[in-house]
């Protein structure tokens, strides 16, 4: 099979297979963010690297290209990998307390230091100068970021290990991630349409929101994945993504509509995007 249909037939085959997987956790479990949906949703995350697998091993001829394996490089930007989506978050949670919209329900901020009432922070709560806050956000961020990079590594290993280069040497940076990014939205889409991550808003989350993130998302991710040469540097930015980014945002009580901080964790995203892709369109191949 030539490459271009491989390509193909693996993003047809990811969304049948993830869509099959997400219709009939709706159809048995109902709420796509309940408890019983949890096995659903940790299965769904592992099918893009299964599926990467099994192509793999039916086309050997395109493992040259597959960035997968780990190496050092993974340890200058995995503090990066870390760093950028807890900074997001706080960012977050800073814009909307400025903005009037609410305040975090985890922290009490002062210029002496943080009080933290809630959350689970590996260096515990209570009142905790800035030194102390900073260094109990990164290790606590750190640790959550590997441990839900496990999970990760299945989506990962599919999208920016194995596809990500391929969409990139065949319609180029630009292009290529683009497509990654709305692959990856369209991915996700039963869920989402069912109120995974936009309850509020399940239509324009889906369909707007959660493709913009994605694409704009999707050029942190390549830049990690190409600078470390491996896909993992992506899972372990995925895990933050999902741990700490998530629970920070979710600590905020709002006097507004959630969609104010959906549209404002958008907006930071596609600022930092921006960035990676300022850094990425040199680059011509992986």
């Amino acid at each position: 099979m030539k490459d271009d249909a491989v390509t193909t037939a693996y993003c047809i085959a990811s969304l049948i297979v993830s869509w099959s997987l997400q219709y009939s956790a709706l159809d048995i479990v109902g709420d796509p963010q309940s408890a019983s949906a949890v096995p659903w949703l940790l299965v769904t995350m592992a099918t893009p690297g299964l599926l990467a697998i099994a192509f793999l091993v039916a086309w050997p001829a395109t493992r040259h290209n597959v960035l997968w394996k780990p190496n050092w490089r993974f340890v200058y930007v995995a503090p990066i990998a870390v760093l950028v989506p807890t900074a997001i978050a706080f960012a977050t949670l800073t814009a909307a307390a400025v903005a009037g919209w609410g305040g975090s329900k985890w922290f009490d901020f002062a210029l002496s230091g943080v009080q933290i009432t809630g959350g689970p922070w590996v260096l515990g709560q209570g009142v905790q100068g800035w030194p102390l806050f900073t260094s109990n956000v990164i290790i606590t961020g750190s640790f959550f970021a590997l441990l839900n990079a496990i999970p990760a590594l299945g989506e990962e290993l599919g999208w920016r290990g194995f596809l990500q280069t391929r969409l990139i040497e065949r319609f180029g940076v630009l292009k290529g991630i683009t497509m990654l990014g709305l692959i990856w939205s369209a991915w996700h889409l039963p869920a989402q349409a069912a109120g995974y991550n936009f309850p509020d808003s399940p239509l324009i989350g889906s369909f707007v929101l959660s493709p913009i993130e994605l694409v704009f998302t999707s050029y942190f991710l390549a830049w990690l994945t190409i600078r470390s040469g491996s896909f993992i540097a992506a899972a372990v930015a995925h895990g933050a993504g999902n741990s700490i980014q998530e629970g920070v945002i979710a600590s905020l009580h709002l006097t507004v509509s959630p969609m104010h901080v959906h549209l404002l964790r958008v907006m930071i995203t596609v600022i930092v995007g921006v960035l990676c892709l300022a850094l990425l369109l040199p680059t011509r191949r992986h």
